[in-house]
């Protein structure tokens, strides 16, 4: 990947997630002020609840496909054919078990989390093709296909609005958008790689699962720890403390439209470098995203400490301005948010995912702890200063994995480089 692919595919990176985040800021606004506080909560605690529970159908698959296909293009139709026919049978299974599941604990959520479930999988199948794409550098095609969904649920929210239609016509325009954005990825693949033969075999479902487990790991962690708090609101508190959090918790993931784009490409090109014992340019390229992704982060953190009223204002009107203080404390978490995010894909793109692991189990595991704690006691702002301390404390430990494994490669490479030369001379001699 030459260095001018690299600025031109950020830049779009950069332009696309601004407009999706701009996009989504619009559906949130129109949703808060059409919906009840009480409905908005029920709508963002189910969207959580099937979010999470759909990357069981995944296992990591999406993101093994990317690192392969980056670092050998060759056989990338059979690998997505595989990857997609491994994830059918458990998708059946996500479905059926969702479903029995609300219907147990949460049975006035039963009907909507049949739809909602159904725009889960649609989207998480999209993710898996768009990681084909972006191993293959086509990141316009995700722009395509993701944008045409945003596009498609802001106008149907919005129509929503102009008709004052209540909650399940909400709920249909994400399953109509879900739906879009998954025939769309579907005819994409099929013009870049050709049609898709998904034959379902047990070898097939423990060969691809099996290479990829520990990357499963590292993202249904990363997940466990954004919905964690939204979650355990949705179970220890009224479904109005759940609104005033994802009120601000929305906000927040907002903020991932700066690192996400890094992701996308640098991923790639860090698989490349690894690949190819690049050692020097991977440590460079590391301590840049290190220290650039703070700078921002700090940036953030600091403009939303003066401006989130005003924000929460904007988006919600002032029917939300209890969620200003949650937004405050939760942008204290950015700086730790995005150095996780480089310290994350850096380890799967050097196959380092194990080490990892451990500092994302462990964060999520001090998450839903002090979460037991501080949710009966201060609710959704208990539940922001959990956050900031988890965030923090896996940040700094993916950080230091990180820096450490990119060392170690490379006096390794270093002490071979001296070791031959040595052994040359003999020859010489």
């Amino acid at each position: 990947m030459t260095h001018q692919k690299t600025r031109s595919d950020l830049a779009i990176g950069f332009g696309s997630q601004l407009v999706y985040k701009a996009l989504g800021y619009v559906v949130l606004a129109l949703l808060a002020r059409q919906l009840t506080q009480q409905d908005y909560g029920k709508l963002m605690f189910t969207l959580s609840l099937c979010t999470v529970a759909v990357l069981l159908t995944d296992l990591g698959a999406s993101q093994n496909l990317m690192r392969m296909v980056a670092a050998s293009p060759r056989g990338a139709r059979r690998r997505t054919s595989e990857m997609l026919a491994a994830r059918l049978p458990l998708m059946a299974v996500y479905l059926a078990a969702i479903n029995a599941w609300v219907l147990l604990t949460k049975p006035e959520l039963a009907p909507m989390t049949v739809a909602i479930s159904l725009f889960a999988m649609c989207r998480d199948l999209h993710k898996s093709l768009a990681s084909l794409l972006l191993g293959l550098r086509r990141i316009t095609d995700t722009v395509i296909s993701f944008g045409g969904h945003m596009l498609l649920l802001a106008a149907g929210v919005s129509l929503g609005v102009w008709w004052r239609q209540s909650l399940p016509w909400m709920v249909g325009c994400y399953v109509a958008s879900g739906a879009m954005l998954l025939v769309i990825s579907i005819c994409l693949v099929r013009s870049r790689v050709g049609p898709l033969r998904l034959r379902c075999r047990p070898h097939i479902m423990r060969r691809v699962f099996g290479q990829s487990v520990y990357l499963f790991g590292l993202s249904v962690m990363t997940l466990v720890h954004f919905s964690a708090d939204t979650l355990m609101l949705g179970y220890l508190q009224p479904y109005a403390e759940v609104a005033r959090y994802e009120a601000a918790a929305k906000l927040l993931e907002a903020s991932q439209f700066i690192v996400r784009p890094i992701t996308m490409i640098l991923f790639p090109l860090c698989t490349e470098l690894a690949a190819a014992c690049e050692w020097r340019r991977l440590q460079q390229l590391l301590r840049r995203m290190l220290v650039g992704t703070t700078v921002v982060g700090m940036a953030a953190c600091a403009g939303v400490a003066l401006l989130a009223g005003w924000i929460i204002r904007i988006v919600y009107t002032q029917a939300y301005d209890d969620s200003a203080d949650v937004l405050r404390v939760l942008y204290l978490s950015v700086p730790g948010l995005y150095v996780a995010t480089v310290g994350t894909f850096l380890a799967a793109s050097m196959h380092s995912e194990k080490r990892a692991l451990v500092a994302l189990v462990s964060g999520v595991v001090m998450n839903v702890t002090l979460n037991m704690w501080a949710i009966p006691r201060w609710g959704a702002l208990g539940a922001a200063w959990v956050t900031v301390a988890s965030q923090t404390a896996i940040a700094l430990w993916l950080a230091a994995e990180a820096i450490k494994t990119v060392s170690e490669h490379r006096q390794i490479d270093e002490q071979e480089g001296v070791d031959l030369e040595q052994a040359m001379e003999m020859q010489d001699v």
